[in-house]
């Protein structure tokens, strides 16, 4: 672990904030080249990239207090006091990030799925250097392991999973995914928004799984608090998909095709009953 990159005197470069200032330049950008290829106007997306980082440092933070409010019930001044008492939620942030680009989407009049459709991958990029600061400062680590892989964190007995370098490898899978998907929705004319609503899928299945890899003492019922987000997140998915890729059109005529088989079905065993018994 590598918590402090360098020192000047008492001055000093840590590698979690240095990761996620880079993290924020590459989602920054990619975000922003993305929206510029479809037309958005530079100031649009200025504010769309603005109000969300400030909405989602927000959420970050909230997130963090309520899954960790052991920490701050007995002085509340370290809720804002996060050199003190430092920690922020990762999916606290993307809750908060989305929920106020899907309000300036539509105040701005700005397309929600030109939105998702940048969002994914720019996102998915930050995630990979957030990842890496998060291992080279310990900031959560994976559960006791005795797989050849396993690494030692600072401060913690053990050998543990890498859960960050999971992090790492999966989300590389998921955007080499997106890159398929990107071009097929550009060649088959997907509604704008479907490539997007992937990357949510995956990204959610992804981080569902790699929680059971990581050592937290957050539970509800049966579940760690991060995965009963994620399921919330995948349902809004999938209600999405449901949406965005004509699922009016195709599973309702699908589910009244199968309902009517049925009935055809189950009146034919009736027929034949009742002669039966006439």
């Amino acid at each position: 672990m590598y918590p402090v990159l360098f020192s000047i005197g008492s001055f000093h470069i840590y590698s979690l904030s240095v990761a996620f200032i880079f993290a924020w330049l590459i989602f920054s950008f990619l975000f922003w080249r993305s929206l510029r290829n479809q037309g958005i106007p530079e100031e649009r997306i200025f504010d769309l990239t603005f109000y969300s980082t400030l909405s989602a440092f927000f959420f970050a933070r909230a997130g963090f207090v309520a899954t960790h409010w052991t920490q701050f019930q007995d002085n509340a001044i370290r809720i804002a006091a996060i050199w003190i008492a430092p920690g922020m939620s990762l999916y606290g942030a993307l809750f908060g990030g989305l929920v106020v680009l899907v309000f300036l989407s539509r105040r701005y009049k700005v397309r929600l799925g030109h939105v998702l459709d940048a969002f994914g991958p720019a996102l998915g990029a930050a995630f990979i250097l957030g990842a890496i600061g998060a291992l080279l400062d310990g900031t959560y680590v994976g559960v006791m392991s005795g797989a050849p892989w396993a690494i030692r964190y600072v401060g913690h007995l053990g050998k543990r999973h890498p859960v960050q370098l999971y992090e790492i490898v999966a989300m590389l899978f998921i955007l080499i995914a997106m890159i398929f998907f990107i071009r097929r929705a550009v060649k088959r004319q997907w509604p704008f928004g479907l490539a997007g609503l992937w990357f949510f899928a995956l990204f959610t299945i992804a981080e569902f799984v790699l929680e059971f890899f990581r050592d937290t003492p957050v539970y509800l019922g049966g579940l760690r608090a991060n995965q009963w987000i994620l399921v919330a997140l995948f349902a809004e998915t999938m209600g999405a998909f449901y949406v965005r890729g004509g699922g009016r059109e195709v599973v309702r005529p699908l589910a009244n095709r199968i309902v009517g088989k049925i009935s055809r079905v189950w009146g034919s065993i009736y027929g034949k009953l009742s002669k039966r018994s006439a």
